[in-house]
C-alpha cells in the first residue's frame, strides 16, 4: 500500500499469496481468508522496508526522467534497485529489526513518530 492506495485484497490475490508464501504473509484480512499468515499489525505505518526505505530511495530516480513507456519504468526502476549496496542493504535489514523489537515493546501500538536512521 503507498500513497493511501487501498491494499489489494480479493480473492485472486490471496490465492497468489497462499501458493507462492503459504503462511510467511502478513497482510490485512489474509488470515481471516486462510486460515494462516499473520494479520498486519495495527498502527505500525513504515513498517516494510519497502515503506521506510524503498520507495524514498528510488522514488526520484525512477520518476526523475519521466518514464512514458512500461519498458522505460521498468528499466528506471531495476537499475537503481540493482545498484543498492550489500552494505546499505544490510542496515535496512538491521533496522526492520529494530523496528519489529519496538513493534512488540510498545504491544503493537503506534509508533510513527519514531526515527530510526539508517547508517
Amino acid at each position: 500500500m503507498q500513497d493511501g492506495a487501498r491494499p489489494h485484497r480479493t480473492e485472486k490475490v490471496f490465492r497468489f499469496l497462499d501458493e507462492y508464501f503459504g503462511n510467511r504473509v502478513i497482510a490485512l484480512d489474509y488470515p481471516k481468508f486462510t486460515g494462516t499468515g499473520m494479520d498486519w499489525p495495527p498502527y505500525s505505518p513504515d513498517l516494510t522496508p519497502c515503506d521506510y526505505f524503498l520507495w524514498g530511495a528510488l522514488k526520484e530516480t525512477v520518476y526523475g526522467n519521466h518514464p512514458s513507456t512500461l519498458d522505460e519504468l521498468e528499466s528506471a526502476i531495476c537499475v537503481p534497485c540493482n545498484s543498492i549496496s550489500v552494505e546499505t542493504s544490510k542496515d535496512v535489514m538491521t533496522n526492520f529489526i529494530l523496528r519489529l523489537r519496538h513493534l512488540i515493546f510498545s504491544n503493537g501500538e503506534h509508533f510513527e513518530n519514531i526515527v530510526f536512521r539508517l547508517q
